[in-house]
């Protein structure tokens, strides 16, 4: 693949050029060819103009999955502002300090999710805000429950001159621009906000789909939020490159899911291994015709052996393609490929990207060869442009060289597999050891009766931490300690074994699917102060 230099509105303006006609995007039961998503787009770009929003404004979008969204997106990209994308999960509070954080002066805002009224937050919002937000916009469906059409604009807003000048403000945008501000995870501190440019993001979504072979006959159903750069770019923008179809359901849930994929015969997914597990543990799967599903990518957090084995039997036609990024790499860093075997998927990242380079620190920044275990370091044209507004945070994660310190643990194989052994900040330090909760996962996971796993470091007075073990098992199976113990021990050093096994019903997850980690800690630590003699490890030790 060779790197091009083209903006997020260039590339739409080419995919319409090829395949003006085709089935670009589906929701509900409305469809949109690629001429109708430039034309509403253009459409939405005069109203943008009239509202005071021009080239560099910070505009946020605040809402779930949709044409609406999509529409607005790309209008924001036509004009050269960035797009702000806020988590659909965030609490007013947290709502508040991002968007004060961001500059936001616009937010484009949904319906809500789930239980989330964004109206009603609005209303409290915009007292909160009056003076940093100029305008709240309402994006979601109309009175008739519809998505946006050439209806939802007036006569006078088709004819309006500044959509006929769309091409001078697209020309005015250049690939080295932000294109747009997208937040970490925060699942243990406030996110930051990671600006990724136009360059970035258009070549990132390039390369996944020569990798993945995604052509104008696939149909991708899009379950992964676009907010998250996973959506956008293995999603939005990749279909762009790819001239396939895209169908959007407004956020995850296994049934719409099975429903989906059965009624439309869409052949691509893309999903985070908590996503691609409920679907299998859900029994009703075997209902449904999956038949149509191909292929798709599998990222986000880290996925077993056993577990992917698991997903590649209960839905045989889908091959997935394991992946590792972040937010900061725009996001992909490393992927398998269609050659690659069934083992070499299952167990490692993936090859790293071409135009990308790959390198493995040690604790003393010196750098490892094959094999060997630590940081893994980013460096390419897929590597951000900073944190927004924190230049030392910045600082400490890219080097003089350009190096990105992903604070991720892994090690590269001689043929250039990554492997993901777990990462820094989550690292247990027990006596002065350090200790990879990722090992000790691996091991319980190949427990019988376990369905998922989450190993965490809680304070301990002598030890600095001690291990916890979260598990949550198979329904209707009870795991006692003094099995998984043994377990255990037959496979782990004894400064590794657990002091507390804490079982749960469920984990807390944010919206990208990803364990919040300082609230497993708050409810774990709860559960072993209430319950000690039941969680408790140490009557069980010999050593």
């Amino acid at each position: 693949m060779r790197l091009i230099k083209k903006t997020i509105a260039e590339c739409l303006r080419s995919r319409v050029r090829e395949s003006a006609d085709r089935i670009a995007l589906e929701a509900d039961k409305q469809q949109y060819t690629w001429k109708d998503i430039d034309t509403l787009s253009d459409y939405m770009v005069g109203r943008m103009l009239s509202c005071g929003i021009k080239k560099g404004t910070h505009v946020a979008i605040w809402s779930t999955n949709s044409p609406n969204w999509i529409i607005v997106f790309l209008a924001l990209s036509k004009i050269g502002t960035v797009p702000v994308l806020l988590n659909t999960c965030y609490s007013t509070e947290e709502l508040e300090k991002v968007i004060r954080y961001a500059d936001a002066e616009f937010v484009y805002y949904g319906e809500g999710y789930k239980k989330l009224v964004y109206e009603d937050m609005v209303a409290h919002l915009s007292v909160k805000l009056e003076g940093t937000v100029k305008r709240w916009i309402y994006i979601g469906r109309d009175t008739e429950r519809h998505w946006m059409t050439e209806k939802s604009f007036v006569f006078a807003e088709r004819m309006k001159k500044a959509t006929k000048e769309i091409g001078g403000y697209i020309r005015q945008v250049k690939p080295e621009d932000t294109a747009a501000i997208l937040f970490t995870s925060g699942t243990t501190a406030m996110p930051k906000g990671v600006m990724l440019s136009h360059y970035n993001l258009v070549n990132s979504a390039l390369e996944l789909c020569s990798h993945m072979g995604w052509a104008a006959e696939d149909k991708m159903l899009i379950a992964v939020p676009l907010f998250h750069c996973f959506g956008l770019t293995a999603s939005l923008l990749a279909s762009i490159h790819a001239g396939c179809c895209m169908h959007t359901i407004e956020y995850y849930k296994t049934l719409t899911v099975l429903k989906t994929v059965q009624e439309h015969r869409c052949t691509l997914l893309n999903g985070v291994p908590s996503m691609f597990l409920a679907i299998i543990r859900n029994p009703v799967h075997t209902e449904y015709d999956l038949s149509s599903l191909r292929n798709g990518i599998i990222a986000g957090s880290p996925v077993s052996e056993e577990e992917y084995y698991a997903i590649r039997r209960e839905i045989p036609g889908l091959i997935l393609h394991a992946s590792y990024g972040q937010t900061e790499t725009s996001p992909c860093v490393s992927i398998s490929d269609a050659a690659d075997s069934e083992k070499e998927r299952a167990t490692t990242a993936g090859r790293v990207l071409r135009h990308c380079e790959v390198r493995i620190a040690g604790p003393d920044g010196s750098w490892l060869s094959s094999d060997q275990d630590g940081e893994i370091c980013v460096r390419g044209y897929n590597v951000m442009q900073g944190y927004y507004r924190l230049p030392e945070e910045t600082a400490k994660v890219i080097d003089a060289e350009g190096w990105l310190h992903t604070g991720d643990l892994g090690h590269l194989d001689a043929r250039n597999f990554l492997y993901i052994t777990g990462r820094m900040k989550e690292m247990i330090i027990r006596g002065g050891e350090n200790i990879s909760p990722r090992e000790i996962e691996q091991v319980v996971q190949s427990y019988p009766g376990i369905r998922e796993v989450k190993v965490i470091g809680l304070p301990a007075e002598v030890l600095q931490e001690m291990i916890v073990v979260c598990i949550i098992p198979e329904e209707g199976l009870t795991i006692s300690n003094a099995g998984l113990m043994t377990h255990m021990e037959n496979h782990l050093a004894y400064y590794k074994l657990p002091a507390h096994i804490v079982r749960m019903d469920s984990f807390p997850m944010n919206a990208s699917g990803k364990v919040i980690l300082g609230e497993l800690k708050k409810q774990a630590a709860e559960i072993i102060r209430t319950n000690p003699e039941i969680t408790s490890t140490e009557p069980l030790r010999t050593r």
